[in-house]
């Protein structure tokens, strides 16, 4: 009888210090000025369905990406999404995608593996200190749940065990890198709190759009913050998202599942240096916002962020102005076959070859200008009006040549009623242009 009523004294104990406990205030916050560094890891894996057109039926998609770097916080230039701003070091960056079968795979090279991380209402922005990424590269680095979107859903005040908050809504735009969020909703909540560390459960929906696209997309899972270490240290969370299709983007249907490891690094590496910090700290060069665009013809160019490469191919490449969510233009990049050096396409040519392409569809033509240009260019402009079906169209054709003879054509095409809103994006894309030694056609041997 005195040890059942031993027992029980103690049990009340444990339940008085548990009830205590739960009823315990936690603040689960990262000071901005946190000069720490991190080490990070994730893994991504995915399941689903593509369909690249409505012609075609949906493809099985797997993909998986694994990434690993060193991340310091800095200050942000702005407040909420903008005040979000970091500098890594990345060590891992690898990728594989399956698409019906088809696999392929990226890595990034050394010299773009300091990257700044800057919050925006629509994503993380990723910019190299090694110079522009091309799109690919800005995909792989890319990834849902990012470890500086994952700090914005941390409480503004102080929470017990069993408390919901809501994430504001640039939070949950932030974490899905959506453009435009018709309506939704995010909420965490504090479920445990065990040797020092909190987990908080997510749970959300949130419909919108991405890149002129509709998007749905839900999440599910929790992330751990350590109360000792003051700081995240992982997660584990499921996203499922279903896209229609869009001006760049094909349709989808995918849950990814992403896992993060994140503690403070025992040696801070590249990101010890003051040198490299106060760069990334400091207003990027406007150089490293734009991406590269290289070609198999040893024709490139470095484009602002709003220009989206939608398809390339043999012949062309094609990219895809998208702003505020809107698509506005299109932009065709094809070679010409070179001329001698310090010549060039006759402008007739050009001109013939346009009302060609166009046929039935030109209504007018101006007459060609020369327009100015660096490193004795030669870059030839010609503006056509006209329209396919019902819609109203307008052309620009630019023929840029190099003096090696090198040359290339460039087609800007926007519905009439979006020139002013095209303005002069267009011309953005000429000043450049590179030209690299024409590829060379292997010979075949007759036997």
């Amino acid at each position: 009888m005195v040890w059942s009523r031993s027992w029980w004294v103690c049990l009340s104990v444990v339940c008085l210090c548990a009830t205590v406990r739960a009823g315990e205030a936690y603040r689960l916050e990262e000071p901005v000025d946190d000069t720490r560094v991190f080490g990070v890891g994730t893994r991504v894996d995915v399941t689903g369905k593509t369909q690249p057109s409505i012609k075609v039926e949906p493809l099985p998609l797997v993909a998986s990406a694994a990434l690993s770097y060193r991340e310091r916080r800095l200050l942000g230039p702005g407040t909420d999404a903008e005040s979000l701003r970091s500098v890594r070091d990345y060590e891992q960056t690898t990728s594989e995608i399956s698409v019906a079968g088809q696999k392929s795979s990226a890595q990034l090279a050394d010299s773009l593996k300091l990257v700044v991380a800057q919050g925006r209402p629509d994503g993380v922005e990723l910019y190299s200190m090694g110079g522009p990424l091309t799109s690919a590269e800005l995909d792989l680095l890319r990834s849902p749940a990012d470890s500086l979107a994952l700090i914005a859903l941390l409480p503004a005040k102080d929470v017990e065990v069993g408390s919901k908050w809501t994430a504001p809504g640039w939070t949950f735009q932030m974490l899905t890198a959506l453009d435009a969020v018709e309506k939704g909703q995010l909420t965490c909540s504090l479920s445990s709190v065990e040797k020092n560390v909190a987990r908080i459960k997510v749970d959300g929906k949130l419909e919108g759009a991405a890149l002129s696209a509709v998007s749905e997309i839900t999440i599910s899972g929790f992330y751990d913050y350590d109360l000792e270490l003051k700081c995240i240290t992982q997660c584990d969370l499921v996203q499922v998202e279903k896209r229609g299709h869009g001006p760049v983007s094909p349709a989808f249907e995918f849950s990814a599942r992403v896992r993060l490891l994140r503690r403070p690094a025992q040696i801070p590496g590249r990101l010890g240096d003051p040198k490299i910090v106060d760069s990334a700290v400091s207003e990027l060069k406007p150089s490293v916002t734009l991406l590269r665009f290289d070609s198999p013809w040893n024709i490139g160019f470095e484009y602002p962020r709003h220009w989206h490469l939608w398809k390339i191919h043999d012949k062309a490449a094609i990219f895809r102005l998208i702003e505020d969510g809107n698509f506005v233009a299109q932009c065709d990049l094809a070679p010409i076959a070179p001329a001698k050096p310090l010549e060039h396409l006759p402008d007739a040519d050009f001109q013939r070859d346009i009302r060609q392409a166009l046929g039935d569809r030109i209504k007018t033509m101006s007459a060609g200008e020369v327009l100015p240009a660096h490193d004795r260019r030669y870059i030839y402009r010609v503006s056509a009006t006209g329209v396919d079906g019902d819609r109203p169209l307008t052309w620009h054709f630019y023929l840029i040549a190099d003096p090696s003879g090198r040359q290339a054509s460039l087609s800007v095409t926007v519905d009439t009623p979006l020139v002013e809103a095209l303005a002069n994006r267009d011309r953005e894309l000429l000043s450049n242009i590179r030209f690299g030694p024409a590829p060379i056609t292997p010979r075949t041997t007759s036997r």
